[in-house]
């Protein structure tokens, strides 16, 4: 287990439709739209070509592993219990499904010490994945509606790559959409 902190801090963070924009200071956004592609497998198929440049694994002689989370559906407004990053490497989740009015909820800060007025909320859908970049702080992954599950792919290796803040006191996400 990585380091823990504790914040105390009574807040509401309203969550916003992710874009591209949005969360580029935090990670790269998986879309297949607007992806570089082309044909292969004798034209049996299309690659939609690397779709998280930004895939960073291999501090302290690190690997990329491969995981799938179940995550059931969670009520809201979300109460938001800890805030973790990793420092050592990025992290992956893509959703497994074929829903796109399947929704999950993020929650992102800067790298650096974690300032829950720098906290953004995000309400991603269903086959749309994230990308954090190496030591972005991050919440848990949090299915809403019905439980989803994530291919995940982040660092496998020695050394700490979790450091978590637990709330004590009422950090909320408001999803209105």
């Amino acid at each position: 287990m990585g380091k823990a902190g504790v914040l105390i801090k009574g807040v509401s963070i309203k969550a916003e439709e992710i874009t591209q924009a949005s969360f580029a200071p935090f990670g790269d956004l998986i879309v297949l739209e607007g992806a570089r592609t082309f044909s292969c497998n004798q034209g049996r198929a299309v690659r939609h070509h690397d779709l998280a440049p930004h895939i960073d694994v291999a501090d302290e002689g690190g690997r990329a592993g491969l995981s799938v989370y179940r995550s059931v559906a969670s009520p809201l407004p979300f109460q938001v219990e800890v805030m973790e990053r990793h420092p050592l490497g990025s992290q992956i989740f893509l959703p497994v499904t074929t829903d796109p009015q399947s929704r999950y909820l993020i929650a992102v800060a800067p790298i650096g010490e974690l300032r829950l007025d720098a906290v953004r909320a995000f309400v991603v859908r269903g086959q749309t994945g994230v990308n954090y970049l190496k030591g972005v702080w991050h919440l848990p992954i949090v299915a809403l509606d019905k439980p989803m599950d994530f291919v995940t792919v982040d660092r496998i290796g020695s050394g700490n790559n979790l450091d978590e803040i637990r709330m004590t006191q009422d950090v909320r996400i408001v999803v209105d959409m």
